[in-house]
């Protein structure tokens, strides 16, 4: 005959199901005090950051919840995309394109790259400001500029340099200095 052997096995631990709750406050980074003063940890899958007031999708045991989604806002003109624990963000697709009916803004504390390996890179605006605390180098093989009106101020010195310089105008060449070198 076989003997009967009496097993412990550890309990599984219950989920509670799906459940929607309000967010309270921020406890700390990536975790979420509830109105009912749980603390909930928001999930990896969970890319909108919740903020206070927020009705949310909560999952979990009580000892280990996670907000799932965010259902609902009160104040829907803004929302923060962030991965909870991630340094890195990447977007992988064939085509990306991202629109603003008024404005974007593009900010990084370090540095920020734009490169179209096998393309071209097209700014288009109405009015193009760039700025340097430093240095601002273009280089390219050819370089074509079309204006109607071209003004460089130089503080302290004004270099153009080449095999061979053409200057052309149709009515006048003015050279004014104190000093007038030619050859």
């Amino acid at each position: 005959m076989l003997a009967a052997h009496s097993r412990s096995f550890p309990r599984a631990r219950t989920a509670a199901p799906c459940v929607d709750a309000t967010v309270r406050d921020m406890a700390e980074a990536g975790t979420w005090r509830l109105a009912d003063g749980r603390l909930a940890r928001q999930a990896v899958s969970c890319l909108v950051t919740p903020e206070p007031g927020d009705r949310v999708l909560v999952y979990g045991s009580d000892d280990d919840l996670f907000v799932l989604h965010v259902l609902d806002r009160r104040d829907r003109r803004s929302a923060c995309l962030s991965v909870p624990g991630a340094e890195r963000l990447s977007l992988r697709q064939e085509r990306v394109d991202v629109m603003a009916t008024t404005d974007i803004a593009l900010r990084a504390g370090q540095g920020i790259e734009l490169t179209a390996v096998r393309g071209s890179l097209m700014l288009s605006a109405r009015n193009l400001f760039a700025s340097a605390s430093e240095s601002l180098v273009h280089t390219a093989a050819t370089y074509v500029s079309k204006v109607d009106r071209f003004l460089v101020s130089a503080r302290h010195l004004l270099r153009l340099d080449g095999e061979q310089a053409v200057l052309d105008a149709r009515q006048d060449v003015k050279i004014d200095a104190e000093r007038i070198t030619l050859g």
